[in-house]
């Protein structure tokens, strides 16, 4: 696979995985406002450390949904933090 198809590759799972983020956010503020089963923490960590932590963000500061759970917010960091590692690993790799 030439560079010009890896990249567009990339962006296309990046693009979905970011939408996938966003819209587990949003069900999981629809869900709560409801009274209904949740989405689960580990779920929305999930989605972050799968590279959908933009989305995530994002959907997260629009709703204004679990941004003043500090323990949250920091375990959301976390997981941004190991995927932003493993991208970083692979690019070091890819030289």
């Amino acid at each position: 696979m030439n560079d010009l198809a890896s990249l567009g590759v990339i962006t296309l799972y990046l693009a979905l995985v970011n939408a996938w983020a966003a819209g587990l956010v949003w069900w999981d503020k629809r869900q709560a406002g409801w009274g209904r089963r949740r989405i689960r923490e580990r779920t929305l960590f999930l989605s972050a450390f799968a590279g959908g932590f933009i989305g995530g963000i994002w959907a997260m500061r629009g709703l204004r949904h679990k941004t003043l759970k500090t323990s949250f917010i920091w375990r959301f960091a976390l997981a941004t933090l190991a995927n932003l590692s493993l991208w970083a690993v692979a690019a070091w790799l890819a030289v």
